[in-house]
């Protein structure tokens, strides 16, 4: 449900992350899997602060050629997905 469409870009001597869907999401790392490690951080980060304004949640799209899939942990998930509950009824 919560698997973001990611790009992983070499910039220097470092590994950028970015995500379309979730543009706060911004990280990087000295390699790919530091870069990757960092990429969930970011990503819980950047949609934690959809949540804070309770602004609703982007949606993950669908990954193109050339994209990653980074999924938050599982207690953040659960956090959102509450979240997001509580957005539609507050809505109601």
């Amino acid at each position: 449900m919560f698997n973001y469409p990611a790009t992983l870009t070499k910039d220097g001597g470092t590994f950028l992350v970015t995500f379309r869907d979730v543009p706060e999401a911004i990280t990087f790392g000295a390699d790919k899997e530091e870069a990757l490690l960092n990429a969930v951080d970011a990503l819980e980060i950047g949609l934690s602060f959809y949540v804070e304004s309770c602004r609703p949640l982007p949606l993950p799209s669908k990954a193109k050629r050339g994209e990653i899939t980074v999924s938050s942990a599982a207690l953040e998930r659960a956090t959102l997905v509450l979240g997001r509950h509580i957005e539609v009824r507050v809505a109601a």
